[in-house]
């Protein structure tokens, strides 16, 4: 029984470590590489970085995270293990508001502004105020996204470990 509740906490923990940590190095490491390139080269490598992020493996894990950690969570709870549930619920509410809304929302609005652009054709004037309207939005909004999702993962974290913690009460109780 406690290796079935084990992974249905597991599970969570690694979906929003994987959307929270694809989140993250965008905001570290992508969008700071192409913020030292001229604007037009950003604008045109930013383009092929949302082609390429449409794809199976992104897809299920950023539509199907809220998803799985709402039936881990109604399985823990009526496992009897209503906290452990209720972590995960907040969990996918934390996910759902702080991370898939805004992408939905905001950054999915802004790529497909940008992937209208012909980039071929705007001269560097032009370039330079798109990319960096385009840069500072998507940056602040995507690191948002980045941190609601590991705030997720920290309560995914926090429903396993109350497995564990139930686990060594009812453990001392038998002994008393």
């Amino acid at each position: 029984m406690f290796r079935l509740n084990y992974i249905l906490c597991l599970v969570p923990i690694v979906l929003f470590g994987a959307i929270g940590g694809f989140f993250y190095a965008y905001s570290v490491s992508v969008i700071q590489g192409l913020n030292t390139l001229p604007e037009i080269n950003a604008i045109q490598a930013m383009q092929k970085l949302n082609q390429g992020t449409r794809n199976g493996v992104f897809l299920f894990t950023f539509l199907f995270t809220p998803i799985i950690t709402l039936g881990c969570a109604a399985l823990l709870y009526v496992r009897g293990k209503q906290m452990a549930g209720l972590f995960l619920l907040a969990a996918a509410a934390v996910y759902f508001g702080g991370s898939f809304l805004p992408t939905v929302n905001i950054n999915v609005p802004l790529n497909h502004a940008l992937e209208a652009l012909d980039a071929g054709t705007l001269s560097g004037a032009e370039a330079g105020p798109i990319w960096s309207e385009y840069s500072a939005g998507w940056y602040f909004w995507n690191t948002m996204r980045a941190v609601m999702a590991l705030i997720a993962l920290g309560l995914a974290a926090s429903a396993m470990h109350g497995l564990q913690r139930g686990t060594v009460v009812s453990a001392r109780a038998q002994l008393a």
